[in-house]
């Protein structure tokens, strides 16, 4: 078993206090370096398995004026891990506050805001990823390799073991249906997917984003990039914050057109069908809008998967339905303050089951 990463320590992590909220930037190569990662796992395996050169996260976690305690210590008090994944063309600044409100409101968890799938500061080795790399499977089993590497899951160092809930928006929401849970059966954990760009069943959508993914791969289409810069922003959401449409136009300029195209043409092929027998775990929040969604195609699917529908939400707004700030619908300010208490109360849920699996081990 490797040892436990004190994260903490690394210089390369940028630290700053914001209402008793402390942060800590990451990336996994400054953290090999530094350290041997866990269960003997290495940078190039990593690569090896994801096709990603590095990977960049962020945490989260309360600390009271006065304490001196780090992010180390905080991995073994906190009831549980919460992790945020963004959607495509994203980074995770595309969550603006919401970490640190959840953060500062239940003050016993830590929130990893991770960069995925070749967007923000985790770019894939090369410009234009195997299509294998980039699906939503492949970027959930990116970050559970991630898991592994750093000590987070099993958390085997831990008499009281946490819960975990994964957060994950449009491509990243995708990303949840895949997550692998074997050997989780002692594990208290969830999934909240907004607005999940999953397109089994919508042929229509499909075909729109093979084909925009394939002409995106064509030469002459860096000719017009700045020009279809306004219609990605269109399709992600008109009604999203000033903030996160400048941030999507930001990752659209730096990425490489290669990762652009492919993880956008792997949304319209990855056909496979989720396949799991237990979908309690997971809770869904949908816009009534969404033009990269469909609203009644996903609910026919999960529908189809076997959803109640007390695990659905159905929001006024668009994909994103949960970003406020000039310009954006007022129902999307309610829906954020909405979206935060579905995830506080998600939180209480898990820690009682994380006890209620203490109890019944011992």
């Amino acid at each position: 078993m490797g040892r436990i990463i004190k994260q903490t320590q690394i210089k390369t992590a940028v630290h700053y206090a914001h209402e008793n909220v402390i942060i800590e930037n990451f990336q996994l190569s400054s953290l090999a370096k530094k350290y041997s990662l866990a269960n003997f796992a290495t940078i190039e395996e990593f690569r090896q398995q994801t096709g990603l050169a590095d990977l960049y996260w962020q945490a989260m976690y309360y600390r009271l004026p006065g304490q001196k305690k780090n992010l180390f210590q905080a991995l073994g008090e906190v009831d549980g891990y919460i992790f945020f994944m963004h959607g495509w063309d994203g980074s995770h600044r595309i969550w603006e506050k919401l970490p640190l409100q959840l953060t500062l409101k239940h003050k016993r968890v830590i929130c990893f805001n991770l960069d995925v799938n070749g967007f923000g500061s985790s770019p894939f080795i090369n410009d234009t990823p195997r299509p294998e790399q980039c699906s939503p499977a492949a970027l959930m089993a990116a970050v559970e390799y991630w898991l592994s590497a750093v000590n987070l899951w099993p958390a085997t160092y831990r008499r009281h073991k946490p819960f975990y809930l994964f957060v994950g928006h449009s491509m990243s929401g995708a990303a949840t249906f895949y997550k692998d849970v074997s050997g989780w059966q002692d594990e208290a954990y969830g999934f909240y997917a907004l607005a999940p760009a999953l397109f089994c069943n919508d042929i229509q959508r499909q075909a729109f984003y093979k084909t925009v993914g394939l002409g995106i791969r064509i030469p002459s289409f860096t000719a017009i990039k700045d020009v279809l810069a306004p219609h990605v922003i269109d399709l992600l959401g008109t009604g999203a914050s000033p903030v996160v449409k400048n941030e999507h136009l930001r990752i659209y300029n730096q990425t490489p057109f290669g990762v652009i195209a492919q993880t956008l043409y792997v949304l319209g092929t990855a056909t496979t069908w989720p396949q799991r027998n237990d979908w309690s775990h997971f809770r869904i929040a949908l816009g009534h809008r969404d033009r990269m969604v469909g609203l009644n195609s996903m609910l026919d699917l999960l529908e189809e998967l076997d959803f109640h529908s007390h695990q659905i939400r159905i929001n006024f707004g668009d994909h994103y339905f949960f970003s406020y700030g000039p310009g954006s619908p007022l129902s999307h300010k309610k829906n954020r303050q909405m979206l935060l208490k579905d995830l506080l109360d998600f939180c209480d849920e898990l820690t009682a089951k994380a006890n209620q699996l203490l109890f019944n081990k011992n």
